[in-house]
This record gives structure tokens, C-alpha cells and sequence, in this order.
């Protein structure tokens, strides 16, 4: 796949192949970040939009339903006297309530009020202006459910949510007005999007890709702030009809996405393949233990030989490799996910970031899209000696960002170039010491 970009972040223009590998180097404030932003927006925006589908029939026919049940129960106890006891099926209509949606689907819930609806026309004898009005709502339900959608138009909506709720206002370029988004595969279009200030605007039509879900890791520190993400929404929750999410706070998309997997229950051990249990034990080797979410203290704690120790006083390169544990152990780093990690070294001994690119090779030989940017030397070196070991050199990308701009080329001797650039500073103060000047 490749992504193309025109006016979109901190990116004039970027045109990348997205091998298995992709390394994005160069230095700040040249749009490395954006890249990784995109394409963790595509991919949840492309998986997301037959969840907003299924929701938003499923809320229009239950408000109808809804309805229906009310006038019911309404025209029932007014009829019902001495002689017409109070015996309709109410906990058949209980399942219109939300604590039973879970337990039966749309078709179920409105079979159950078809019988209730017959069993009121038997009993009741309704005049035959109410049985009408039941009978047109229960057509106009049947309806809903059978008219077809308008794919392109919530894919469109998707993606408009989902930007929204990790770029906020700041999509577009500073100082302009239109943009684009393209990926395409072997020069065939998968997704085009126009970008303007109105909004995100579908061309064409929306080809699947293969990749289930993405993450997007960009600090350790998420998980020193688990009592304000745990209370946090983002633009995305604006729309699921809650009062419960009013007066939170908002934080972007991938911060809640990544601190979301990282509190859901890990799997049994005994359920995982070698391969994954090579990595967790590689990993809990490396940091001399494993990071773990207790819902004893709903937080994060670092057991180290067993011991625990606040994850508040945990060092933040240990947080670095705790996130891989969990999310691998959880199962969102897995074959066909993409896994973004903006400048891991950061936080990163130069001989943890030589263990990092290991276990990242070994994601890639699985399966894992990988992003990486980066502007460590090292971190770059050890990726690149790692693909060229396991024979993955044609799967992967290095690319330079510069100027605002990023070219479909591998780059690897300009990023080295670029990187080495405060050495020849020194050089620079070492000659004019000898100098004397």
C-alpha cells in the first residue's frame, strides 16, 4: 500500500510505500508524526464505520420500538377493569430496555413485541384508528430494517469522526485550505479523501484493506495518568447518546485507544502461541519483570521478581517494553494490526533500543505492520541490520522527513547524514580549539 498526502498535518507532501517496515527519520517538526496519525486514523476509521452502521439502525429502531411498547402499555391500563385483569406480557417488553440488549438482537426484540402487539388486539379490541397507528409503526420498523444503506456515506462519516477526534481543528496544513488523502495499492485507488475546512469528503468508492486494527504508541507516561484517561472521552463518545459522558475530559483517539487495550484482561497464559510466548518472556527478561493492570487498586503496577513497585516509580524505559507486554499479551499486536511508535528511543538507553528493534523485527516476521519514526541512530541502525538478517530487506522503508516533505525512497544514507550533523558541529569546536580561536 501506499499513502499519499498533499497539505495534511505538519506535511506539504508525502508520498510512502507502506512496506512491513516503515522507518520515518529526520528532525522535529517535519511531519514524521503525521504519517503514523493517518494511517492509524485510516484503519480505525475503515473498521469503525459498520460499527456507527449497525448503531445507528439499531438506535432508530429501537426508539420506534420504544414507542410502540409505550402506547401498548398506556391503552392496556386504561382498559383494564374487573374483568380484564392486568396480565400483558411485561417481561417480554422488559427486553426493550437496555440491560436486556445485550442478550437479544433487534429481530428478536421486535418478534417479542409483534406477539405482545397481537396478544393487546385480542384482549383489548382496540377501535380501529389505534390498531392502525400500531400496525403503520411496526411496517415503518420492518422498513428500517430492510432499506438499504448508504455505505460510502458512513464510511464518509467515519472518517470525519474519527479525524475529528485525533487532529481536532488541525487536519489541514497550517495556511491552507484544501488537502488530499490517498492510499492506493499497485496504483489502484483503496481510499481518496478531500480535506477542507468544511470536512473530510469521500471520491469513489472505499476498497477494503486488509489490516483489522491499529495502535498508536507515542509515551510511556499514559500509563502514569490512569485517573484522568480512566474518566477521559474523545469526539467519538460525543455520539453514542450517553449523559454519562457529559463534563468529561476529552483527550485524542489514540490515547484513549491505547489506554483502553491496556486495561482489558490478558488471556491465559496457556492459550498463546511459541512465537508470542518467546516475545513476552524476551521482554520480561529484558526488564526483569512485567507490567500488569490490578483491579484491586484499578492501576498499573510493575511486578519486578515478582515484587510489586508503583508504576509511578517505575522508569520510564521499563514502561517503554511493559507497553509491547501487555498489548502483545492482550492481543492487539497481532497478524494484520498495524503497531505506530513515535520516537520510542526517547526514553531509551542506546542498548534498550538495540532489544527494542528485536522484538519489533520479530513483529514484523509475524505478521505486524510496524511504524517506526524515529531520529536515533542507533534505533535506525538496529532495524535495518535486523531486516537485512531475517531477509525481510525488500519489506521494509526508510524514508527521510525534510523540508515538510517525504519521498517514496529509501533514505538510509541521507538519514545517517542528517543525523551525524551535530557530530560535525563538534568537530567543528574541536578544530577551532587547536585553532586557538
Amino acid at each position: 500500500m501506499k499513502l499519499i498526502l498533499e497539505n495534511i498535518g505538519m506535511l506539504k507532501h508525502a508520498e510512502i510505500t507502506l512496506h512491513k517496515l516503515c522507518v520515518i527519520a529526520g528532525e522535529n517538526d517535519n511531519g514524521k508524526s503525521t504519517i503514523g496519525k493517518i494511517f492509524f486514523c485510516i484503519v480505525k476509521a475503515i473498521n469503525r464505520y459498520k460499527e456507527d452502521l449497525r448503531e445507528s439502525k439499531e438506535f432508530l429502531v429501537e426508539a420506534k420500538m420504544e414507542e410502540i411498547y409505550l402506547l401498548l402499555r398506556y391503552e392496556f391500563r386504561n382498559a383494564a377493569t374487573a374483568d380484564v385483569e392486568w396480565d400483558f406480557d411485561f417481561l417480554r417488553l422488559e427486553l426493550l430496555r437496555d440491560s436486556s440488549r445485550t442478550r437479544m438482537s433487534i429481530l428478536e426484540r421486535l418478534s417479542a413485541l409483534e406477539e405482545a402487539t397481537q396478544k393487546f388486539f385480542k384482549r383489548i379490541k382496540p377501535n380501529a384508528k389505534l390498531r392502525e397507528k400500531i400496525l403503520d409503526s411496526l411496517n415503518e420498523v420492518r422498513a428500517i430494517l430492510n432499506e438499504p444503506e448508504n455505505i460510502n456515506q458512513y464510511i464518509e462519516n467515519a472518517f470525519n469522526k474519527v479525524f475529528a477526534s485525533e487532529f481536532d481543528s488541525s487536519l489541514l496544513l497550517q495556511g491552507t485550505t484544501k488537502g488530499r488523502i490517498q492510499l492506493t495499492e499497485n496504483d489502484v485507488p483503496l481510499i481518496d479523501l478531500n480535506i477542507s475546512k468544511k470536512g473530510v469528503k469521500l471520491n469513489g468508492e472505499v476498497e477494503p484493506i486488509a489490516l483489522k486494527d491499529a495502535t498508536f504508541i507515542d509515551s510511556p507516561l499514559i500509563l502514569n495518568n490512569h485517573d484522568v484517561l480512566l474518566q477521559s472521552q474523545t469526539l467519538l463518545d460525543v455520539d453514542q447518546r450517553r449523559s454519562g459522558f457529559l463534563g468529561r475530559p476529552y483527550t485524542t483517539l489514540h490515547t484513549k485507544d491505547l489506554f483502553d487495550k491496556l486495561r482489558r484482561p490478558e488471556l491465559p497464559f496457556d492459550l498463546f502461541s511459541q512465537t508470542k510466548v518467546n516475545l513476552l518472556q524476551e521482554i520480561q527478561e529484558t526488564i526483569e519483570g512485567e507490567i500488569v493492570y490490578d483491579r484491586s487498586i484499578r492501576d498499573f503496577v510493575f511486578k519486578k521478581r515478582g515484587k510489586p513497585v508503583s508504576i509511578k516509580n517505575t522508569a520510564s524505559g521499563i514502561k517503554v517494553f511493559g507497553l509491547l507486554q501487555v498489548l502483545l499479551a492482550n492481543e492487539f499486536v497481532a497478524n494484520n494490526t498495524a503497531l505506530i511508535f513515535d520516537e520510542p528511543e526517547n526514553h531509551l538507553h542506546p542498548k534498550w533500543q538495540l532489544r527494542l528493534a528485536q522484538v519489533l523485527i520479530k513483529l514484523v516476521e509475524n505478521g505486524v505492520y510496524v511504524l517506526v519514526s524515529s531520529h536515533s541512530p542507533y534505533l535506525i541502525e538496529a532495524l535495518k541490520r535486523g531486516v537485512d538478517r531475517v531477509g525481510l530487506t525488500s519489506q521494509a522503508r526508510f524514508a527521510l522527513a525534510q523540508g515538510q516533505c517525504i519521498d517514496d525512497a529509501d533514505r538510509l544514507s541521507d538519514i545517517f547524514k542528517v543525523l551525524s550533523e551535530p557530530f560535525e558541529v563538534f568537530r567543528d569546536m574541536d578544530a577551532k580549539e587547536m585553532l586557538g580561536e
